[in-house]
């Protein structure tokens, strides 16, 4: 995606509607912001795909989302209901967001996209609809599509062989572990929202710059590149001693004296995942080399490979503290 003037506008405003809910006090406001931050992806994501069907798609399923939520919120102040026990409220939610049983819209519309787009949607897209899923809806009635967004989401992501696929999959598995963060503390998913992002961010530019879509490419890429993508995968899963252990870890350390059930549903999450992407990668990793210039451009993978190995001394000095 090139940044001329235009998508420097949209990117701006994308930027202010997430400063806007972040910062507003009702729902009208924080409404408000997420329909201009849905205005403002759709030019970006049609310029980057030139496909009008996935950003119509896109536009009509955030479209009816939001004309549930408003309804709801409307039936609700007149009968006098709790807006957070509204179960119309939760699925407009849960399809904003892109939780099960509300998801097949995500991974369709990621495999078309460009990965410059595919980061926007894993990263900035899932602040504004988090806060709304705070503010507007109960843990306990969000507990059942939680448990099965984090089990189901890697057991679907296992059939997939599309990497755009399998990303959108490991979304679904971590939106409800930064519902569950940022019900807990705003600074500790604040932390957890940044590293998370960087983490996909530098995974997807791996196999952007790889030009890497489908598992089957995996196999002529050099080793670096092939255990820079087995880190990268290991730390999105949560496991020891990655960098994504430490905000998962820190989630459930919180999370614990809320209920002992989400930090077990979290431990198995992370353990299907992690049979998912070694599913995924080592297969690659023992078979023969065909790429001859293993020494070049080595640089991104080293860098890939250092940021997601961070959570050792992190955790030492956490410890220590």
């Amino acid at each position: 995606m090139k940044m001329n003037s235009s998508n420097i506008m949209f990117l701006t405003i994308m930027t202010m509607s997430v400063v806007m809910s972040m910062t507003s006090n009702n729902f009208l406001t924080t409404w408000t912001s997420m329909e201009i931050n849905l205005i403002s992806f759709l030019p970006l994501m049609k310029k980057s795909n030139k496909m009008n069907e996935q950003s119509m798609k896109y536009l009509i399923i955030q479209s009816v989302a939001s004309s549930i939520m408003m309804t709801s919120m409307i039936m609700n102040s007149i009968i006098n209901h709790p807006i957070n026990e509204s179960i119309m409220m939760m699925t407009g939610v849960l399809m904003k967001v892109g939780m099960m049983p509300f998801h097949l819209w995500l991974p369709m519309t990621m495999q078309m996209m460009s990965w410059t787009v595919c980061k926007m949607m894993m990263t900035m897209q899932k602040i504004i609809p988090t806060i709304m899923a705070t503010q507007m809806t109960s843990l306990k009635l969000m507990m059942m599509p939680m448990a099965v967004s984090m089990m189901m989401g890697p057991v679907v992501g296992m059939k997939q062989t599309s990497m755009k696929k399998m990303m959108a999959y490991s979304s679904i598995t971590n939106s409800p572990i930064m519902i569950i963060c940022l019900k807990l503390s705003k600074n500790q998913f604040i932390l957890f929202f940044t590293i998370y992002s960087v983490i996909n961010i530098l995974m997807i530019n791996l196999m952007k710059n790889k030009n890497i879509n489908f598992m089957s490419q995996l196999n002529n890429q050099t080793k670096m590149t092939k255990m820079s993508m087995l880190v990268s995968a290991m730390s999105m899963s949560g496991m020891p001693p990655t960098t994504g252990f430490l905000i998962k870890w820190m989630v459930m350390k919180s999370s614990m004296e809320l209920s002992t059930i989400i930090p077990m549903m979290m431990i198995g999450s992370s353990l299907i995942s992690t049979f998912m992407y070694l599913n995924m990668i080592i297969p690659s990793l023992t078979k023969s080399q065909k790429n001859k210039t293993e020494m070049m451009n080595q640089k991104e993978s080293t860098m890939v490979l250092i940021i997601n190995l961070l959570g050792i001394p992190l955790v030492t000095l956490t410890n220590l503290n």
